[in-house]
């Protein structure tokens, strides 16, 4: 049975991740109990939590503040993820995975494609998401997967935001990128479909980054 505090922990994340408390904008912890219908004791535990994990800031006599993330705060959790992703296309590779192994990063491509297709970029966004969570998960190296998904979440909100930002050429041109990362993982070659991936990601961390800094966004 889920705990009270995990439930709360898990709502309050959705409410910092969605920007529906804004970077820097506080929450109030009595509120908060409110809303999730708890006691105050377990969202404490909560927001203790989320403050361990950098998602907020605990101040005496100031509130409970939401952490804003800069472009080099971003910069900087892309470039942790890109090494995990990296070493987790070559695990995966070398598992010699078959097509049906790979279910969950096709069926993430497609509804990319889809998405796109629609001009829906949230709904691409979230595809995404799916893929490069999946893509660690099926790695078989659950310290990875825990390390990469905790980056992931941190980031969430202000990637989101660089998505949004982004043009409908730079999502068709991602959404290729998945599916060939796909089939070099099918390949088996593993060094090879490290280093493509390797590539990709820092093509998207310096457009995804730069799109954040060009629009002169300081805090997301």
């Amino acid at each position: 049975m889920e705990r009270a505090s995990d439930a709360a922990y898990e709502a309050i994340k959705i409410w910092i991740q969605t920007a529906r408390v804004a970077p820097g904008g506080l929450i109030d912890e009595a509120d908060a109990a409110r809303q999730l219908s708890m006691s105050r004791t377990p969202v404490r535990e909560a927001l203790l939590r989320l403050q361990s994990e950098g998602y907020i800031e605990i101040g005496r006599g100031k509130g409970i503040r939401v952490l804003p993330l800069s472009a080099a705060d971003m910069r900087h959790i892309y470039q942790v993820i890109s090494g995990l992703e990296v070493v987790a296309v070559s695990l995966l590779a070398r598992l010699r995975p078959a097509q049906k192994d790979l279910r969950t990063l096709t069926e993430a491509t497609s509804e990319m494609e889809r998405a796109a297709r629609d001009g829906n970029i949230d709904r691409w966004g979230e595809a995404d998401e799916r893929f490069h969570r999946e893509l660690m998960r099926l790695s078989g190296n659950p310290k990875l997967l825990a390390v990469g998904s905790h980056l992931r979440d941190l980031a969430k909100r202000a990637h989101m935001v660089a998505v949004r930002l982004q043009t409908d050429a730079y999502r068709t041109r991602s959404t290729g990128n998945h599916k060939v990362l796909i089939k070099s993982i099918l390949s088996g070659d593993d060094q090879a479909a490290a280093a493509r991936h390797l590539e990709q990601r820092q093509r998207g961390e310096d457009a995804l980054v730069g799109i954040v800094e060009k629009f002169n966004l300081a805090n997301l």
